[in-house]
């Protein structure tokens, strides 16, 4: 057996942690090719930085501190843009051949409450709904473990609120 290449290191890594970086997407971008445009622009930001990947933190841990920075680019040169009216595959009938990032109700009147948060808190929750500890949360976001507790109390609350209001 042939030593294994820094692209099939990184092929690997990918697939077992490609829904991370879905629901990231999904997280931060309500149209089906917004979000397939972040997850290949985080993939392209994976793969540049993934030579100088040390394995000092957890794979995850590196994963969304690239992710996050990729999408907190994106929204940032977004915002200095004119909006544009989305693309809709509805209106030109297109159907999506990929369904990955197909979401449940459940899951995108969840994405849509997720979505009236600040960026910052979009992450943090996300990475608590993906179980990770307080710790792990601070160290990725490189905040204090109990700004993040206080957070995570505080963004429940309104989620609640939100999804209350999200109800027929």
């Amino acid at each position: 057996m042939g030593k294994i290449t820094l692209q099939e290191e990184f092929v690997k890594l990918m697939a077992n942690h490609q829904k991370l970086v879905h629901s990231l997407c999904s997280l931060y971008f309500a149209q089906y090719e917004d979000r397939k445009d972040m997850f290949q622009e985080i993939v392209l930001q994976l793969w540049k930085a993934y030579p100088a990947f040390n394995h000092q933190s957890k794979v995850s841990t590196w994963i969304y501190r690239i992710s996050l920075n990729t999408v907190f680019t994106k929204l940032r040169k977004e915002k200095s843009r004119p909006k544009n009216e989305p693309y809709s595959d509805d209106a030109y009938q297109v159907s999506a051949a990929e369904h990955s990032l197909e979401l449940t109700q459940a899951t995108e009147e969840l994405y849509h409450a997720i979505a009236q948060l600040g960026d910052l808190d979009k992450a943090i929750i996300m990475l608590y709904l993906e179980e990770h500890s307080y710790e792990e949360i601070a160290g990725i976001l490189n905040l204090s473990r109990t700004n993040i507790s206080t957070r995570i109390n505080r963004i429940k609350t309104k989620l609640e609120k939100l999804l209350k209001n999200q109800l027929p």
